[in-house]
């Protein structure tokens, strides 16, 4: 059966799609460079509990909206 749901949604969903591969491409990047889990605005390291909940997390929650209600 044909999939039925209009183009903006489908186009919605590959986005985000894509934009959730970039996240974890990025952290991987920065696995590699040595400095996953640093906040990038600060330096600072960010709590394990931040990157439980959002391993690609860029910034800590003072510095990013990642992570919306936990800040």
């Amino acid at each position: 059966m044909p999939d039925l749901r209009p183009l903006e949604d489908v186009t919605a969903e590959l986005s985000a799609a894509e934009a959730a591969v970039a996240d974890v491409e990025h952290a991987l990047t920065r696995i590699d460079a040595g400095d996953y889990g640093t906040c990038e605005v600060c330096r600072e390291p960010m709590p394990d509990a931040v990157l439980e909940t959002v391993p690609a997390s860029r910034t800590c929650a003072r510095h990013g909206p990642e992570l919306g209600p936990l800040r």
